[in-house]
């Protein structure tokens, strides 16, 4: 297809992600508001997981496979993804947050483009290849625009659609579509999350060792995350027949656990914890927000792991320089996108993210832990439908 063309098709995708994102951001801030002014709601987490449940269950059978129906779509090309995944995924991350889910916005973003691209590829008539850049090109505008990181957004798109592979040939849409989603949103006046700038900090073969370590901890936590979600996941599909029980199962999972610990600021997506932890604070703990992230998602709620994983990174990295002995605020820093790394085997997107969002005097320590997180996760991820090239899994050509 001629770039010219390629060009306007991403730039349409990235108009509509960023239309999408930001009414998106609204809502999930308008329900993190709504949340923490009335803390009854709570107690609506497994009414919610029942919404949720019997939404997907009779409106979205098939589609409750989220994010990684995108992937397994890019390659598989063997169903077309409906216009109705759009509305479907709002509305059920929104009531996830009112409620109090530990979700995030990033899976829901990707899908709140695909389900509006895919029906433009077939409405075009575009080939099974065309049709796998345009989703590319979708994952890439809903990602920066609900983030605010259009280079890492499309860098994320050409690299989380296989391991080990980075797909050069959707370079112009993936680009297009991210920057112009980002635009939308910020020429909106919708605002995204501001975090602290990355201190400097000399190179030293001390700092780095350091680095090195928590990027494999890093890794070994992504691959906690992944076992226990998939753990739980699995243990209510063996167990729970009817599909909407199982989130309403998850429901009363959460509150107790909230109610018990006093938790309630573990719920929804979180970020304060993260900014706190960047901003020196080591009170955080990452073991209750992964706990409850694998219980929300494992049991059927949806919104998307990033952000939660985002926040567990930061709060592992401050725990981690408390217990050395190091500065706090850079490796919360650090953390924040080296759990990412791990877990969704994109170590080139999180490293542009941390230079995005932290600035670029970070570039060498966080192109160090991701690559160790990367290493150590190994395939473990969150999208399991990411195929593994030959190169990364030690089969020769």
């Amino acid at each position: 297809m001629h770039v010219a063309r390629w060009v306007a098709l991403a730039f349409l995708i990235g108009v509509l992600s960023g239309l999408l994102s930001a009414a998106f951001i609204e809502a999930l801030n308008w329900a993190t508001d709504t949340r923490e002014g009335n803390n009854w709601l709570v107690f609506t987490l497994p009414l919610a997981g029942l919404l949720v449940g019997c939404s997907y269950h009779y409106l979205g059978r098939g589609l409750e496979r989220g994010s990684n129906l995108i992937i397994d779509q890019i390659h598989s090309r063997s169903e077309w993804i409906p216009l109705r995944l759009t509305p479907l995924i709002f509305g059920a991350s929104v009531v996830s947050h009112v409620a109090g889910g530990s979700t995030g916005r990033e899976g829901a973003a990707l899908q709140l483009a695909a389900g509006v691209t895919d029906p433009i590829s077939k409405r075009f008539g575009l080939n099974p290849a065309d049709r796998s850049l345009m989703l590319i090109a979708a994952i890439a505008g809903g990602f920066g625009s609900v983030f605010g990181v259009p280079v890492a957004g499309a860098v994320f798109a050409l690299e989380v659609q296989r391991v080990g592979r980075v797909r050069y040939e959707a370079l112009v849409p993936a680009f297009v579509a991210s920057f112009v989603g980002d635009a939308v949103v910020r020429g909106l006046g919708v605002s995204h999350t501001h975090y602290p700038v990355m201190p400097k900090i000399a190179w030293s073969v001390s700092m780095a060792w350091k680095v090195a370590l928590f990027g494999v901890i890093g890794g070994l936590i992504a691959m906690l995350f992944v076992h226990l979600t998939h753990f739980i996941k699995d243990t209510l599909k063996k167990y729970v027949a009817w599909y909407p029980a199982r989130p309403v199962i998850g429901g009363v999972l959460l509150t107790i656990l909230i109610l018990s610990f006093g938790w309630r600021d573990y719920s929804g997506l979180s970020i304060p914890l993260a900014l706190e932890a960047m901003n020196g604070s080591v009170a955080g703990q990452w073991g209750s927000k992964l706990l409850l992230t694998s219980i929300t998602i494992g049991s059927g709620f949806v919104g998307g792991e990033f952000i939660p994983l985002f926040v567990i990174g930061a709060l592992a990295g401050a725990s981690y320089a408390h217990i050395i002995g190091a500065n706090v605020v850079v490796f919360a820093i650090i953390g924040s996108i080296t759990v990412l790394a791990g877990a969704t085997n994109t170590p080139l997107a999180c490293t542009i993210i941390g230079i995005e969002l932290f600035g670029g005097q970070g570039l060498t320590f966080f192109a160090l832990a991701c690559a160790a997180a990367y290493a150590t996760s190994g395939h473990t991820g969150i999208y399991h439908a990411q195929p593994v090239s030959a190169h990364k899994s030690g089969i020769a050509h």
